[in-house]
């Protein structure tokens, strides 16, 4: 579980602050047409800086990154004390790998306005990803000393708590995060992850707040279904899992789990053997699928095609410790016969 919670931290932060730079539009035709029609002003108006910082933003969210770079320096030669510029700058630095610029960037607009909170949550970003987490929470502190009801900067100091093994504490802001924003699916999804390393029955609580945000998400619905399989409540989880089938019919994982529950838990050797067909047609390579198609075949009495599968598993990871002691087992029934 701690790699849930790992990839929950790093999904979380590049979503992260809801006044920056970093997310990105989808919408790449209206992008372009805005684009379009700033390029125009700027042709009878090429000394209007907001007219410039907009564009700039355009171009970053589209990704590029040097004609955004000159826009926003032609920005800040007109107006070089503005501390907003410095934040997008600092984004710009940012995606070019340039962290140390990225951070400078945004002690220039601290120096210049101290009492925005949004440099400051940048910065924390910046020193989580840099694995810096002590720094992290400190500048977290600021922008919560500045703005105690951005619920952002609440959820980045849990996520550098967590970095720093403080898990109390990382649950603690993460509910006043989700008090401050009720609506923050990660905030949901990150809480859901410890409980569930915590074997907490909160973490299906938090599972379910996060499609409450997101109805069907793909990640909410498997955690919500693994929550009932290792809970015993295997006709929930079996209907969680169907669920996601219908809106996510390539999704490997929940034929295997249904597969698994039908064989192991259920005896259901015929549908144990359509799920785990199922999972091997949207990936020939999932050994693990493939040797418990061997295993519910060999609990079928078809001993030959449990052969035909185990070999197939020690072909795709040779040695594989189960699907030896499965030919192991076949060739003992085969001596006892004889």
């Amino acid at each position: 579980m701690n790699k849930i919670i790992i990839l929950f931290t790093i999904i979380s932060i590049l979503y992260s602050c809801n006044n920056g730079n970093r997310k990105r539009d989808t919408n790449n035709a209206s992008n372009t047409d805005s684009l379009i029609i700033l390029s125009e002003l700027l042709i009878n108006d090429s000394l209007n800086t907001k007219l410039l910082v907009n564009r700039a933003e355009l171009y970053l969210k589209r990704g590029k990154i040097d004609p955004a770079l000159r826009d926003l320096q032609l920005a800040l030669e007109l107006t070089p004390n503005d501390p907003d510029l410095f934040v997008l700058l600092s984004d710009i630095y940012f995606v070019l790998g340039q962290t140390d610029n990225s951070i400078a960037a945004l002690k220039k607009s601290i120096r210049l306005n101290p009492d925005n909170y949004i440099p400051y949550l940048k910065l924390s970003e910046t020193y989580l990803l840099l694995n810096n987490p002590k720094v992290a929470i400190q500048y977290a502190n600021e922008a919560i000393n500045i703005d105690r009801k951005n619920a952002e900067s609440y959820y980045i100091k849990a996520m550098a708590l967590l970095e720093n093994r403080d898990t109390s504490s990382a649950i603690l802001n993460l509910g006043i995060s989700a008090n401050l924003n009720k609506d923050n699916y990660m905030t949901y999804m990150q809480l859901g992850a410890i409980h569930t390393k915590r074997n907490d029955t909160l973490s299906k609580i938090n599972f379910i707040k996060a499609l409450d945000t997101k109805p069907n998400d793909e990640r909410a619905l498997y955690y919500l279904g693994m929550y009932y399989q290792e809970h015993s409540d295997f006709d929930k989880a079996i209907e969680t899992f169907i669920t996601i089938s219908e809106y996510y019919p390539e999704n490997k994982r929940i034929y295997y789990n249904m597969g698994y529950i039908y064989l192991v838990e259920f005896s259901d050797f015929e549908n144990a053997k359509i799920m785990f067909q199922k999972a091997i047609s949207i990936n020939p390579r999932y050994v693990e699928a493939v040797y418990n198609l061997g295993r519910t075949l060999e609990a079928m009495g078809d001993y030959k095609g449990a052969r035909v599968q185990y070999k197939k598993s020690l072909e795709l990871l040779p040695n594989y410790p189960l699907a030896v002691q499965g030919m192991n087992r076949l060739d003992e029934m085969r001596l006892n016969k004889n």
